[in-house]
């Protein structure tokens, strides 16, 4: 255990503490000139909210859709951390059937091909057009990066009318870890062609935008379900409860840094 200047031991908890007030003492990236915007695809474009009608259909309640997607989650992360590759559709399948097993329920045969099927028919957000329509007023390119597959997201942002919108749609796949690895966000930042400084991430998940900010960009967070930031995670550059109003906010930045 450490010592401190008083001449008493730090503790576990303590040392805990100590480091999450550094965390949170590293504000946010600050783009300087902004050129390119990537967008988080799942939760942050699209809605989920349709799949709970799924749910119930399997047998199981239309509260296990934040469960399950939380245990895909946490897979994929865990393999993203060991440095091995993730496959979005295997996991979702797997956190399913853990679900499922957790509430002590069999699934009916096709569950989980019924769940990937409607999970590629999910709307995007009526706020996604107007966003997009304002960066593409300001000159401002705007990419898609999801840890799910490049073509599910295609069809899921054409079927909602605004794939012409995006410059490219980036998958994880193509690097091999998921966000927040590292190797995501250099994937967005080679594909937009420019510093990191000048390439924003808009998430509605803080863990995806810490990532973001770790490797350089300005991040916003679209804060849809009005909840606190957590404190451990560096703080987003932006956030609004409205997705049009966070590009707005890192454009104003960006011109404010021209």
């Amino acid at each position: 255990m450490g010592v401190n200047h008083h001449g008493w031991r730090a503790g576990p908890h303590t040392r805990n503490a100590e480091a999450t007030r550094m965390i949170n003492t590293r504000g946010p990236t600050v783009t300087r000139q902004l050129e390119a915007v990537v967008f988080d695809v799942n939760e942050t474009l699209t809605d989920l909210t349709p799949l709970k009608e799924v749910f119930i259909e399997i047998g199981l309640d239309s509260s296990c859709l934040p469960w399950w997607f939380a245990v895909l989650l946490r897979d994929g992360f865990a393999l993203a951390a060991s440095g091995d590759t993730a496959n979005f559709s295997e996991l979702a399948l797997t956190a399913l059937y853990e679900v499922g097993a957790d509430r002590g329920q069999t699934l009916p045969d096709g569950a989980g091909d019924q769940l990937l099927a409607a999970f590629a028919r999910v709307p995007i957000y009526p706020d996604v057009p107007s966003s997009l329509d304002r960066l593409h007023a300001a000159g401002v390119r705007a990419f898609a990066l999801t840890n799910g597959s490049a073509a599910l997201a295609r069809q899921i942002l054409a079927a909602g009318g605004v794939l012409d919108s995006f410059v490219d749609v980036l998958s994880v796949d193509e690097v091999g870890h998921w966000k927040p690895r590292l190797q995501a966000y250099e994937l967005a930042v080679a594909a937009a062609g420019v510093a990191p400084s000048h390439l924003a991430m808009v998430a509605v998940h803080p863990w995806d935008l810490h990532g973001a900010s770790c490797a350089g960009l300005s991040t916003g967070w679209v804060n849809r379900e009005q909840r606190s930031f957590p404190g451990v995670f560096r703080s987003p550059t932006v956030q609004s409860n409205d997705l049009v109003a966070v590009v707005e906010s890192l454009l104003s930045l960006g011109n404010a840094g021209a």
